[in-house]
């Protein structure tokens, strides 16, 4: 009690809006669950008109605040366009406003479930809060809705990366490059990939060709500071430890970074 006696006021207001954003990420995620359409509706509609005035209180760009409220007279007028939705989630994702975008991609995913690209950008927002179980389902259903969706397929990738199921995650980086060969970032995430797995051949291999394929500079010098970093490692392949002995290698020193 003594704690909470000290806060400010300016701290009570932030205390204020931090405890009104979670309660609003927690019926975000709850409404999935909920069976009772009238409720789930209601609860929408309640979110939602908290998340506008929210926002528009905020200090936002002239344009960006234009096209919002431009956005909300929109959806009172057709209160069931789920492009309408998914335009003001991306929105608010320019915004940095995750939970008012995770709420609206919610909403247009309700309205049509059988779009991928709905779903894949609602466990790309998912992802964000560690809801990974959830984000792994959305993108399990965009695939089954559509099985060539690449962004569905890049983004369970980086999911299985970021949860080390690395076998899993070479599977989809491996199929966003067979279907696009010349789009760049899988070859980024799949050489990291395969550094995990200790083939640092391959790994090299991919980040050349990212090389020879991003414009980005940065991203350029990151991938080769990382080849020279590989050329460095003395093992570039995991050898059993009951295979060692015979080769008279320390098995304890065995695909280890030096």
């Amino acid at each position: 009690m003594q704690i909470c006696n000290q806060l400010n006021s300016k701290q009570s207001k932030n205390m204020k809006r931090i405890v009104s954003i979670v309660l609003s990420l927690g019926i975000s995620l709850a409404l999935i669950h909920c069976n009772n359409d009238k409720t789930k509706k209601d609860t929408y509609k309640k979110v939602e008109k908290t998340n506008q005035k929210t926002v528009l209180k905020k200090d936002i760009p002239p344009e960006q605040r234009r096209k919002l409220e431009e956005l909300v007279q929109l959806l009172e007028d057709h209160p069931k366009s789920a492009k309408l939705y998914a335009e003001r989630a991306q929105l608010y994702v320019d915004l940095k406003e995750i939970t008012q975008a995770l709420h609206d991609i919610s909403m247009a995913v309700d309205l049509d479930p059988n779009n991928a690209d709905y779903r894949t950008n609602r466990a790309q927002l998912l992802r964000q809060f560690k809801k990974n179980t959830e984000a792994l389902k959305e993108l399990n259903k965009a695939l089954e809705i559509n099985p060539k969706h690449l962004g569905a397929l890049f983004n369970r990738g980086a999911l299985y990366f970021n949860t080390n199921r690395f076998d899993k995650a070479l599977e989809d980086f491996s199929a966003c490059i067979k279907a696009q060969p010349d789009v760049a970032p899988p070859y980024f995430n799949r050489a990291f990939t395969y550094e995990q797995l200790h083939d640092f051949d391959k790994a090299k291999a991919d980040l050349k060709k990212f090389i020879s394929i991003t414009n980005n500079e940065k991203w350029k010098k990151l991938a080769q500071d990382k080849i020279e970093e590989w050329d460095k490692v003395e093992y570039k392949t995991v050898v059993k430890p009951e295979d060692a002995e015979k080769m008279g290698i320390d098995p304890k020193g065995l695909g280890m970074h030096k």
